[in-house]
């Protein structure tokens, strides 16, 4: 089952120092032109707003595993987004998820991860305030799933693309 979720507004202008890199440094980072995409999971989102609300840089607990039943959360986090005018940033997602055996998994995501508003200052990475949760359930495929993320800077006009692929297994027995 998908759903989109929303992460707390007061977190979503959190900022965390970036250093200036050319390439993305670790397999959760994608680029395209300024604008740097980081696309984590967890399936403890509280833990995770708790550890983005902590002084920088935080300790995140991300996971690209969870069990049939259990909630998996994606966070978007960004850096570099275009500025208009007003200094405003607006970035959208288009969210794809394939099944383990290669079939679409519900109909294709669109949505405002960062509606046109404040951002984190240039430099600095912003936790976008919209975002997905994924539950694989009862009857539905086990393995791995592809979440492709599209993120456009809509005012830069470039998009950023990153595949996470999520392993889905069958949820312990509970004893009786």
């Amino acid at each position: 089952m998908l759903r989109r979720a929303s992460t707390a507004a007061a977190l979503a202008f959190a900022i965390a120092p970036v250093s200036g890199f050319a390439e993305p440094p670790t397999p959760y980072e994608a680029a395209a032109g300024e604008l740097r995409l980081i696309h984590v999971w967890t399936t403890d989102p509280e833990a995770m707003m708790e550890a983005w609300s902590q002084p920088t840089p935080p300790n995140l607990r991300v996971t690209t595993e969870a069990r049939r039943n259990e909630p998996i959360h994606q966070f978007i986090l960004y850096a570099n987004c275009s500025r208009d005018d007003l200094g405003r940033c607006h970035l959208t997602a288009h969210v794809t998820i394939t099944a383990p055996d290669g079939t679409a998994y519900g109909e294709p995501m669109m949505f405002e991860a960062l509606p046109l508003g404040p951002s984190a200052p240039p430099g600095s990475i912003g936790l976008a305030p919209q975002s997905i949760g994924l539950t694989i359930e009862d009857g539905e495929q086990l393995g791995t799933y592809t979440v492709e993320l599209a993120l456009t800077d809509e005012i830069g006009g470039v998009t950023a693309t990153h595949p996470v692929h999520i392993e889905v297994s069958e949820a312990e027995a509970v004893a009786e």
